[in-house]
C-alpha cells in the first residue's frame, strides 16, 4: 500500500478514527479517575569504610563491590522479612527500587505505596535493617576465627600453667608423657587441619562475595594451624631426640628439668604468637569496618506520582487512535469490495464512466439544488462519457442496474436524466422497478398511472408520462400499479412496441432498473441498448459485481461501463459561503413578498 492510498484509507474512515480517539480519551480519563493514588518517597545511604588496608584482611573488597553487596542486601528476603515484622504488614519487593547514584558511593532507595506515611516508614526501616545486617555480617566474618585463636590461647595457657607447676614441684614426669601430650596436640591439630581443608575444597570455583569472605576466614585459620603444627612438631622432635623441647647443645645437670624448661619456653613463645594473632584480627576488624550511614531520611510525600490524568489522557488518545487505525487497516485488508476506479477497471474489465455521489433524499438532487457543485460536475462527466460511447454505437435506450442487489441507484438515474435534459436533449426517465418503485417519491408525483398500466394496455404512454416543469425536456414515467404477473414481461411484441414508442418520444430513454438479480432486470437489460452497472465504492464486493456482469452478458445484455458510487469531497469554503448568502437572500425576498424565479424541486404536471 502506497502512502497516498494509506492516507486515502484513513480519510475515508475518518469517523472511525475519531471514534477510536474519543474512546481512548474516555478510557484514559476513567483510568486516571479510578486508579488509586500511589505515593513515592526516597532515602539515601552512604556506604564507606576506613582507608587503611591490611594483608590480614580476609575479605579485601573494593568500594564498588561493597556498594554492589549492599544493593543486593537491601532487597534480600531476610531484610524484607524483618521490615515486614517491624511494620506489621507484608512489604512487596516490587514497590522498592534500589539504585546507585553514578560516580558516588551513595545508594538511593525509592519506595512506592498507596499510603504516604507507610511509604516513608518502609524506607526508613529498610535503612535501619540494612545497617544492622551489615554489622552482623561484619562481626560474623571474624567471630569464628577469633574464637578459634582464643581456644588455642586457653589450651597453651593451661600447658604453661602445668609446666610451671611441674618445674616448681620438680616432679618426675617423664619425657614420654610430655611427648604424648604433644602428640595428642599434634593429632588434634591434624584433625582440625584436615576438616578445614575439606571445607575449603568444598567452596565453588567462582564464589560469591559472601562466600569469598568465609573462604578467606577459613584460609587464615588454616595458616594458623600450620604454624602451630610446625611448633608442636619441633617440640616433638626435641623431646624425642635430645630429651628437651629447646634447640642447642647439652642440657643442665637435670635433663628433665631442662626439658621442662625448654617446653615452657616453647609454650610461652606460642602463647605470645597466639595473642599477637588475636590482636591482629581485632585490629583488622576495626580497620575494615564498613560504615552504612543514612544521609537523607525519607519523608512523607504530599503529592502522588500516579496517576497523572493528563498523561493518561494523551496515552489513551494515542492508544485509541492506534487501535482504530489498526482495525481500519485489518478490515481493509480483508475487505474485497471495489473502492477505487482502478480496482473496478481491473476486476470487471469495463470502463469507469464517472465517480458520482451516493443516494439523495427526495427533493434534494444536487444537480438541481446546486448546479455548480462537485456532485453536479460528476454527473456532467458521466453524460460526457455516454456521448463518447454513443458516437461508436447507438445508445438511445439504456438501463441503470446495481452491481449489488442491496444497493440503490435511483438518484443516479434521475440525476443523469436531468443532466442530459439540461444539455438540450429530450429525455424519458422510466421507473422499471414495478415491485419497489422509487422515482415518484424522489420527484414528489403520484404513482397511480405509469409503466404498468401502459404495458397492460389500459393506458397509452402519453397518458402515463409526467412532464417536469423544473427541468425542460425531461419526462417521467413512474412504475404505476401493475396487476399482471411476471410472465407478462416476456411478451416480446409488447416490449418492441413500448420501446419503439419511447424512442419516438425522446432522444434518450433511461430506465431505473429493479435489483439486478431479479427476472425483471434481466428481461429489461436484454432488450435495451446498454446497461450501466452501478458499483458502490467500499461496499460492493468484487465477486458480486463480477457475478452480476457475467449474468447480464449471458442473457445478451450489453454492459457499456461502470458508474462508481462514492461520497465526493466536500465543497470548498467559498462555495459554501455562496450557498449561504444565496439562501439568506431568498429568505429576505420572501420576507418582503418578492417572488424568486428559482423553482423548488419537484414540480410536475401530467
Amino acid at each position: 500500500m502506497e502512502i497516498r492510498d494509506f492516507i486515502s484509507l484513513l480519510w475515508r474512515n475518518l469517523r472511525w478514527l475519531i471514534l477510536g480517539l474519543m474512546i481512548g480519551a474516555i478510557v484514559g480519563i476513567l483510568a486516571g479517575i479510578l486508579e488509586p493514588p500511589v505515593y513515592e518517597t526516597s532515602t539515601k545511604v552512604l556506604v564507606s569504610r576506613t582507608r587503611q588496608q591490611s594483608t590480614a584482611d580476609m575479605l579485601p573488597l573494593s568500594d564498588e563491590q561493597l556498594v554492589a553487596i549492599n544493593l543486593q542486601l537491601a532487597k534480600s528476603q531476610p531484610v524484607l522479612a524483618e521490615v515486614s515484622d517491624q511494620l506489621g504488614s507484608t512489604v512487596d519487593a516490587d514497590n522498592i527500587l534500589v539504585t546507585t547514584i553514578p560516580n558516588t558511593l551513595i545508594i538511593q532507595i525509592k519506595v512506592q505505596d498507596q499510603n504516604p506515611k507507610r511509604a516513608a516508614d518502609i524506607a526508613n526501616l529498610l535503612v535501619q535493617t540494612l545497617i544492622s545486617q551489615n554489622q552482623s555480617l561484619l562481626s560474623g566474618r571474624y567471630e569464628s576465627f577469633e574464637t578459634a585463636i582464643s581456644a588455642q590461647i586457653d589450651d597453651v595457657s593451661a600447658q604453661i600453667e602445668s609446666l610451671q607447676t611441674e618445674i616448681n614441684q620438680i616432679n618426675d614426669t617423664s619425657i614420654q608423657q610430655q611427648l604424648d601430650q604433644v602428640n595428642q596436640q599434634i593429632e588434634q591439630l591434624k584433625t582440625l587441619t584436615t576438616a578445614l581443608e575439606q571445607e575449603i575444597a568444598a567452596f565453588p570455583i567462582a564464589p560469591t562475595p559472601v562466600q569469598q569472605a568465609l573462604l578467606a576466614e577459613k584460609q587464615a585459620q588454616l595458616d594458623q594451624y600450620h604454624s602451630l603444627m610446625t611448633i608442636y612438631q619441633q617440640v616433638q622432635t626435641n623431646l624425642t631426640y635430645i630429651g628437651k623441647p629447646g634447640q642447642g647443645g647439652t642440657g643442665p645437670e637435670n635433663p628433665r628439668l631442662a626439658a621442662l624448661q625448654a617446653s615452657l619456653d616453647q609454650y610461652q613463645q606460642m602463647y605470645l604468637t597466639l595473642v599477637s594473632s588475636r590482636e591482629t584480627v581485632r585490629l583488622v576488624r576495626l580497620q575494615s569496618a564498613q560504615n552504612v550511614v543514612q544521609i537523607v531520611a525519607a519523608v512523607q510525600p504530599k503529592k502522588p506520582v500516579r496517576p497523572i490524568p493528563l498523561l493518561y489522557f494523551f496515552v489513551g488518545c494515542l492508544v485509541g487512535l492506534a487501535g482504530a487505525t489498526t482495525v481500519v487497516m485489518v478490515l481493509d485488508h480483508f475487505n474485497d469490495s471495489l473502492k477505487t476506479p482502478l480496482q473496478a477497471l481491473d476486476q470487471l474489465d469495463l470502463p469507469v464512466l464517472a465517480v458520482v455521489p451516493g443516494e439523495a433524499r427526495a427533493g434534494d438532487l444536487p444537480v438541481v439544488r446546486d448546479p455548480f457543485s462537485a456532485e453536479a460536475d460528476a454527473f456532467r462527466s458521466l453524460g460526457a462519457g455516454l456521448e463518447l460511447i454513443g458516437r461508436q454505437k447507438s445508445l438511445d435506450a439504456l438501463i441503470i442496474l446495481n452491481g449489488d442487489p442491496r444497493d440503490a441507484h435511483t438518484s443516479i438515474a434521475a440525476s443523469l436524466a436531468i443532466i442530459a435534459a439540461q444539455q438540450g436533449r429530450q429525455v424519458v426517465l422510466v421507473d422499471g422497478d414495478l415491485h419497489h418503485p422509487h422515482l415518484h417519491d424522489l420527484f414528489g408525483i403520484p404513482n397511480q398511472r405509469g409503466l404498468g398500466e401502459a404495458f397492460s394496455g389500459r393506458l397509452d404512454l402519453r397518458g402515463a408520462s409526467h412532464a417536469l416543469e423544473t427541468v425542460t425536456g425531461l419526462t417521467l414515467i413512474p412504475a404505476g400499479k401493475t396487476r399482471e404477473g411476471a410472465s407478462a414481461w416476456l411478451d416480446s411484441d409488447r416490449w418492441a412496441r413500448i420501446l419503439a414508442d419511447l424512442k419516438a418520444q425522446a432522444d434518450l430513454v433511461i430506465v431505473d432498473g429493479p435489483p439486478a438479480d431479479t427476472a425483471d432486470a434481466q428481461i429489461l437489460a436484454a432488450r435495451l441498448d446498454a446497461v450501466l452497472l452501478v458499483v458502490r465504492a467500499g461496499h460492493t464486493r468484487a465477486l458480486t459485481a463480477k457475478t452480476t456482469q457475467k449474468r447480464l452478458e449471458m442473457i445478451g445484455a450489453k454492459v457499456a461501463g461502470v458508474i462508481l458510487n462514492q461520497r465526493l469531497q466536500r465543497r470548498s469554503i467559498d462555495r459554501q459561503i455562496f450557498s449561504w448568502l444565496k439562501a439568506r437572500f431568498q429568505k429576505k425576498e420572501n420576507a418582503y413578498g418578492i417572488h424568486s424565479e428559482t423553482k423548488d424541486l419537484p414540480v410536475s404536471s401530467s
